[in-house]
């Protein structure tokens, strides 16, 4: 569209009552969920060169027209944000005519505008706006710690987890399950949902051949409606994914498993993402992790929950998932499906 010029406020200067025009580094967000109401909404914290931050609560009855953040780091611009004061702390919300960019806040990255609107304005005043953003955050904010690998995974953590989606299945009606890989290998094995193969949505084959590779997500409550729409092959970021070392004794062994949920809520970010081909982390991902997994996925044997495990470590620790209430959950399932 034709260029306008617009004026942007740094954070230090904003008044309650303003409209105003906005440029800032993602500090934490909360991926957009239902409201309570019919409206989505996204929560967004913001800070930049003056080392202010700035929380902004964001609506729309639209998904997509919601900022499309992906990770801590990214740069955002906001257009048309209102300001107000709730309990003496400074807010940014959505006014009428709300628009945002967002950029991935990678020096060096391409600098590729990200928004659902088909015309927007975006001038080389930006391009350096963007570029000086990314300089500072480079030296004045630590990369995100929270996105992990799952064979850098540790029991009682809670982690930010790209990945590709293999297979997904209803458990009951308060959880969803999610079959995911990223290319790596946890360094326990991982919990297994046990449900018929008929309910499972995905390649069969193509999950068995990489069985060793894959984990097993519960989700929960909230989360359970957008992990029925997700597409089998998509790539996702899983926000806040939650590890726990399950054990159980039985005739003087440990049985040990890592199992993976995604609590209901939005708590400290929890949601779910479909991150496009694009996006340089899928990039990554594609290029180094899952081409090369062909090469690992059959040399290690992984353990199902069975009643006999045939696989262990020293010292009588068997590695075997503690599967028995999703066992029971699922049997419930099929039951009543047939």
């Amino acid at each position: 569209v034709p260029a306008t010029n617009y004026i942007y406020t740094p954070l230090n200067q904003l008044k309650g009552g303003t409209i105003v025009n906005v440029y800032g580094v993602v500090k934490f967000f909360k991926p957009p969920y239902l409201s309570k109401g019919t409206d989505y909404c996204s929560v967004v914290t913001i800070v930049d060169q003056t080392n202010v931050k700035l929380t902004c609560l964001l609506f729309s009855g639209n998904y997509e027209a919601l900022p499309i953040i992906y990770k801590n780091g990214d740069i955002v611009r906001f257009h048309r944000l209102k300001i107000q004061v709730y309990k003496k702390e400074t807010q940014g919300i959505t006014s009428s005519g709300f628009a945002s960019l967002t950029f991935e806040g990678t020096l060096g990255a391409p600098i590729i505008p990200r928004t659902s609107s088909k015309y927007f304005n975006f001038t080389t005043e930006d391009h350096k706006m963007v570029e000086t953003l990314r300089v500072w955050a480079s030296t004045h904010m630590s990369p995100s710690w929270t996105l992990l690998k799952l064979c850098d995974v540790q029991p009682m953590q809670y982690f930010d987890l790209t990945c590709q989606l293999l297979g997904k299945a209803e458990v009951d009606g308060a959880s969803f399950l999610l079959k995911v890989w990223d290319g790596t290998r946890t360094p326990f094995p991982s919990w297994r949902v046990l449900i018929q193969d008929l309910v499972l949505e995905g390649d069969l084959s193509h999950i068995h051949r990489l069985q060793n590779l894959t984990i097993d997500i519960l989700v929960y409550d909230n989360h359970v409606h957008v992990a029925r729409s997700l597409k089998v092959g998509s790539f996702l970021r899983i926000y806040s994914l939650h590890t726990k070392l399950q054990s159980m004794n039985s005739e003087n062994q440990t049985m040990l498993s890592l199992e993976f949920h995604l609590h209901g809520g939005t708590s400290y970010g929890r949601g779910i993402r479909v991150l496009p081909e694009s996006n340089s982390d899928v990039d990554q991902l594609k290029s180094k992790d899952l081409e090369s997994a062909n090469l690992t996925a059959n040399q290690h044997s992984d353990v199902i929950c069975q009643s006999e495990p045939d696989d262990s470590f020293p010292n009588g620790i068997l590695l075997c998932p503690p599967c028995w209430r999703s066992v029971a959950r699922s049997r419930l399932t099929a039951a009543s499906a047939s």
